[in-house]
């Protein structure tokens, strides 16, 4: 720098810490290029994730699937309540019954079993303004099976749900890698994730988390709940959901004080761009 100037700051004693900064911001800039080119995403406490998978960060799962959703841009006072797992007549009718009290329309990723099983709700989900959307048809973990399994997955639950509405898969727990992405891609389906989950705020109670949470969102988020407690063979699992349904008046309460509404992800990703 023929100015003796770095990024607009002296080379001079006086300068030298800006000297520094600078070329440190533009190492970091080049370190954070060559992660992201070979795969690899930072995460918010500073480690570093495979985005080849399995994810477990927004930040991976970006750098894994550049389209998926996990929280928009917009201006609009919305946000995307999404609820996995189900159908499941144990809950989903309760979380069905609060989202039509107050007036909030969400998105529901189905578990294709449990929807075939339970038609009955799913076509209750759509009756009522709701998004019906992929979570594979046995709720697979799809980074720890091959890609023609994965795509034997994804295929399997959109045949059961059908193509109303957009294309949208959250492959469960969240694990993804770009193979994953592609397989998904190739199927026509686009990836959602999340911002903020529902059950993560509950250590101290229903009413509290579920408050906590509608006072701390912010427009554009996506919030991960769960309607469904059972899925049952390769990848079975038993969870209460008695919770969840406790704290969703709480959560909805607290969106409705601050002018907030919910609508399906698929209009969300509509009302502003991606992130």
């Amino acid at each position: 720098d023929r100015g003796g100037t770095w990024g607009g700051g002296r080379a001079g004693p006086s300068g030298l810490g800006s000297l520094v900064m600078s070329r440190r911001r533009a190492l970091s800039g080049a370190v954070l290029c060559a992660v992201s080119g070979a795969g690899l995403a930072v995460t918010d406490d500073g480690r570093l994730e495979l985005a080849l998978g399995p994810t477990s960060s927004p930040q991976s799962r970006r750098a894994a699937d550049r389209d998926c959703v996990s929280y928009v841009r917009t201006h609009r006072p919305v946000l995307s309540l999404t609820f996995d797992d189900g159908p499941d007549p144990r809950y989903t009718p309760a979380v069905l019954d609060l989202l039509r009290r107050y007036d909030a329309r969400a998105t529901f990723f189905v578990v294709g079993a449990n929807a075939a099983a339970h038609p009955d709700l799913v076509a209750r989900m759509r009756a009522e303004g709701h998004e019906v959307a992929n979570h594979t048809h046995d709720h697979a973990h799809l980074t720890e099976i091959s890609d023609a399994e994965v795509r034997d997955q994804i295929a399997r639950g959109r045949r059961v749900i059908g193509d109303a509405g957009p294309r949208l898969l959250r492959p469960p727990v969240g694990r993804t890698s770009r193979s994953v992405a592609e397989v998904a891609r190739s199927l026509g389906e686009r990836q959602a994730f999340w911002s903020s989950c529902l059950e993560a705020c509950l250590h101290d109670g229903a009413r509290v988390g579920g408050t906590g949470l509608g006072e701390a969102l912010d427009p554009g988020a996506v919030v991960l709940a769960h309607d469904g407690g059972r899925v049952e063979g390769r990848w079975a699992q038993e969870y209460p959901r008695d919770q969840t349904v406790e704290a969703l008046p709480h959560l909805l309460e607290a969106l409705a004080a601050r002018g907030l509404s919910s609508v399906p992800v698929g209009e969300l990703v509509r009302s502003g761009r991606i992130r």
